[in-house]
């Protein structure tokens, strides 16, 4: 598979190349020239394989490699993630099931069995392979008789909402994705509002993968609305440290099936013991912030219909704040993980 970027999409890259770097040599990021699609019957097909087997095949596709199930096994084990019940049809997708408790071992395992020559995974890998991972877990809801979900995840740098925004595009049955934001909520006020600042300076909290000022990967969402001529024209509001305003009709469709929710840290701090009272479950601080973030879009809008939670890190990867959070050692905290 060819690539292009957001920023032309004329000139041809490698799939060997989107995987080694962040951004292209024009600045842009990378993405296929064709993007993907799959039919009813295909997506029915690959979602009634095995986790590891659907893995593998969505890579295939977008890589234009031969991997194998035994392929995923090898590189992250047999059981990568795995999907926990809360309450009131709420799903956890952990994506952290190995050694280094976190979804970015995982991705860095499986890039290394894409290219021996990856020793950083480049930004388009880490979405590929959220993608995958996305197709997989729809095909154990599907297995347990759930046939569509919304999305939670935090927006950070927009990657984990792009990636479910490509995923659904693509044919998954997703239905909305919420971007949970705390303090740094520009995000919120750009799909809200149709008004970004791009002078916005993060605010530092707790929960590093969400304080990003003005989302990276929001050039993509950006791309895929607008094309190139809209990117220009948001990258010399960025430029400039303007507000870009998108026109009406453009907000419409980057709002297109998109919820947007803004979850103080505090509260964060609140969610945490509060859902291990009652659910005997331990959220880290980004899965509560997404949790938050979901409870707020189902009493906005009185939707009920499954959601899963993306979780890319342990509670052990931040044992200390999940203990003070809860009142308790580091050692007491660590029986319940």
């Amino acid at each position: 598979m060819l690539y292009v970027t957001t920023r032309n999409n004329r000139d041809a890259f490698t799939a060997q190349r989107a995987l080694l770097e962040n951004r292209a040599p024009d600045g842009g990021l990378y993405l296929p020239f064709h993007m993907p699609h799959f039919s009813g019957e295909e997506i029915q097909r690959l979602l009634e394989k095995p986790f590891n087997e659907c893995v593998a095949e969505v890579l295939n596709v977008l890589f234009r490699t031969e991997l194998t199930s035994w392929d995923v096994d090898f590189s992250v084990g047999r059981f990568p993630v795995r999907l926990q019940t809360l309450h009131h049809r709420i799903l956890v997708g952990e994506t952290w099931h190995n050694p280094d408790w976190s979804f970015d071992c995982l991705v860095s395992n499986l890039t290394l069995r894409l290219s021996s020559e990856v020793q950083t995974p480049g930004d388009w890998a880490r979405i590929g392979v959220r993608i995958a991972v996305l197709f997989g877990i729809f095909g154990q809801l599907r297995q347990s008789g759930i046939e569509t979900a919304d999305i939670s995840v935090v927006s950070g740098d927009f990657s984990a909402p792009m990636s479910a925004w490509y995923a659904r595009s693509w044919g998954l049955p997703i239905g909305n994705i919420l971007c949970c934001c705390n303090e740094n909520n520009s995000l919120w006020d750009f799909l809200c509002h149709g008004q970004l600042r791009t002078d916005t300076v993060s605010v530092p909290t707790m929960i590093p993968e969400a304080d990003a000022a003005v989302p990276e990967d929001l050039e993509r969402l950006i791309f895929a609305c607008g094309g190139t001529s809209e990117v220009e024209r948001y990258l010399e509001v960025c430029r400039s440290g303007g507000v870009y305003t998108p026109s009406e009709s453009l907000l419409k469709r980057l709002q297109n099936g998109l919820y947007v929710s803004v979850v103080s840290t505090e509260r964060v701090k609140q969610i945490i013991p509060s859902v291990f009272r009652t659910h005997e479950y331990l959220l880290e601080p980004a899965g509560a912030l997404a949790y938050g973030g979901l409870m707020d879009y189902r009493a906005k809008t009185g939707q009920t219909r499954h959601a899963v939670i993306l979780s890319e890190k342990s509670p052990m990867k931040s044992l200390k704040t999940v203990a003070e959070c809860l009142g308790v050692s580091e050692q007491e905290a660590m029986q319940w993980i």
